[in-house]
């Protein structure tokens, strides 16, 4: 470690020097307390072993590849945050679905019982909501100051379609208009979100089926690439390199 940390000082002064002559790290070797009862013998030593290393660093630059992976892993810290986002908003809208599918199975077991009104209705939707809880709260607690206005106060907080209808529905029963003539094409509605997510549900299976099969496939895929191509394209790259420096020096 002390002869890597004298020769780490020799280093910093040669450092990028092309023409760098023996005598020059002779007198510099010289200089340091460590070597200064060394023999004439040690010092070439030291001096031979300087100049291979600074040979080394003096050649190394910045490979192509180098730079290729910088740009891809920039790109993919930069776009990491927008597809994470694209995640969630996908698993956002399934929640939603779930949620509002929750909502129209409340409302058709509420709807058949006597005497239940849309306050009753909105008071048991925010009991089991979870994503929309917000604005059916504040919903509830405007109820008694309009019913009318408070839904369309909701109406206009909300930008989930589906729910949207169901709201207008709850408009239509605060109207006079009985709730079960206001729901009457839920039972239809419900078969058809249950009927499009039981598609979704098949095709994320059979997406998670894929991803699977390629994280099965993967370590034999890295093998093969890691233990014959690399080292293929890493060879001929090298030969090509020594051959340009040969013809270049030539």
């Amino acid at each position: 470690m002390e002869v890597t940390e004298q020769d780490n000082i020799l280093l910093d002064q040669f450092r990028g020097r092309m023409d760098v002559q023996d005598d020059e790290i002779s007198r510099a070797v010289r200089r340091l307390d460590y070597y200064e009862n060394a023999t004439d013998e040690e010092v070439q030593v030291v001096v031979d072993r300087v100049k291979e290393k600074l040979a080394v660093i003096n050649s190394e630059y910045l490979q192509w590849f180098e730079i290729l992976l910088s740009f891809v892993f920039a790109v993919i810290a930069y776009m990491a945050p927008i597809w994470i986002l694209m995640f969630q908003v996908k698993m956002r809208q399934l929640e939603m679905e779930d949620e509002v599918m929750q909502f129209q199975t409340i409302i058709l077991m509420l709807m058949r019982i006597e005497r239940v009104n849309v306050e009753i209705i909105l008071e048991w939707l925010e009991r089991y909501s979870n994503i929309f809880r917000a604005p059916i709260t504040k919903c509830v607690n405007n109820y008694e100051a309009g019913a009318w206005e408070a839904l369309e106060e909701m109406k206009e907080d909300v930008s989930y379609q589906p729910l949207i209808r169901i709201i207008e529905s709850l408009q239509a029963a605060v109207e006079k208009i009985p709730i079960t003539d206001a729901f009457d094409e839920l039972d239809s509605e419900r078969d058809y979100y249950r009927e499009k997510r039981k598609e979704s549900n098949e095709r994320l299976i059979s997406r998670k089926g894929m991803i699977g099969k390629v994280i099965g496939f993967a370590p034999l895929v890295c093998l093969f690439v890691g233990y014959l191509i690399v080292p293929l394209v890493f060879i001929g790259l090298t030969s090509m390199t020594t051959s340009f420096q040969t013809l270049t020096t030539t």
